[in-house]
């Protein structure tokens, strides 16, 4: 059996757990080399372990994307390790329910710079080694929030209003590269950082969760696996005619 990123490599930031660390197993199962990068060392270590442990190739990286060394660093250890870079999933992201009224300038600043100067970056970075490779595939992670907004989370809806923007951009500049750039935009995922926001939204009297979910045209939360079978998608050659596109993973969401 062809396994379909066997002899490339992926660099995934925000890989240490949740939707990253489920792309990273399942790049790994297909032959990807690679890079687990993110901020929680010791569970990036334990993803590249795992991935190991069952016959694959990976490494750690610490990496914060607000760091511009740091990605010079990620993409250097890529092209060190495995001798080349093939993909970026720009993965990492925070998220903060603020409505702008009460939103500090902190939280403001930490959200844009992490989703959305985040990605930035790591096109910056990773672009020079994806031509060195021949050309490649950039997957970046926006939100049903980019898409239609929502209510509060004045400065997450914009950090993901600027990645589609940025997705759009880059596709246009770089095609005559041989690079793709795409975008998903899921819904609400079953991770670590969907157990967060609801611990912060609780204690809003305009907010029911659970009831929330029970509206959406498929009334469930998504796991992880499910966001990266699109992710690995629009990443391989079964998407090569696809670039500058934002594809909606939630459940019939924003579809209305």
């Amino acid at each position: 059996m062809t396994l379909e990123f066997a002899g490339k490599t992926v660099l995934i930031s925000g890989s240490a757990r949740g939707q990253g660390a489920s792309h990273a197993k399942r790049f790994a199962e297909q032959g990807a080399k690679v890079v687990v990068s993110d901020i929680r060392d010791e569970l990036g270590e334990a993803v590249a372990e795992e991935i190991r442990q069952n016959g694959g190739e990976a490494v750690y990286q610490h990496l914060d994307v607000r760091l511009t060394e740091d990605w010079d660093a990620a993409v250097a250890r890529a092209e060190k390790e495995f001798g080349n870079l093939n993909i970026l999933i720009n993965n990492a992201g925070i998220v903060s329910c603020d409505a702008a009224d009460v939103c500090s300038d902190d939280m403001w600043g930490n959200v844009i710079d992490t989703n959305a100067a985040g990605v930035f970056k790591g096109i910056r970075a990773a672009v020079p080694a994806l031509k060195r490779a021949g050309g490649g595939a950039i997957v970046n992670t926006a939100s049903m929030m980019g898409i239609v907004g929502s209510w509060g989370y004045a400065a997450y809806v914009s950090s993901k209003f600027a990645v589609v923007g940025l997705t759009k951009s880059a596709a246009l500049t770089y095609a005559g590269d041989n690079i793709r750039v795409n975008a998903i935009a899921p819904g609400c995922v079953d991770t670590p950082m969907l157990d967060e926001e609801k611990v912060i939204m609780a204690s809003n009297p305009y907010w029911d969760f659970d009831e929330w979910v029970n509206t959406q045209p498929i009334a469930k939360i998504a796991q992880p696996e499910e966001i990266s079978e699109l992710v690995l998608f629009l990443a391989s050659d079964r998407t090569r005619y696809c670039t500058g596109s934002v594809y909606p993973i939630d459940g019939g969401s924003t579809a209305g």
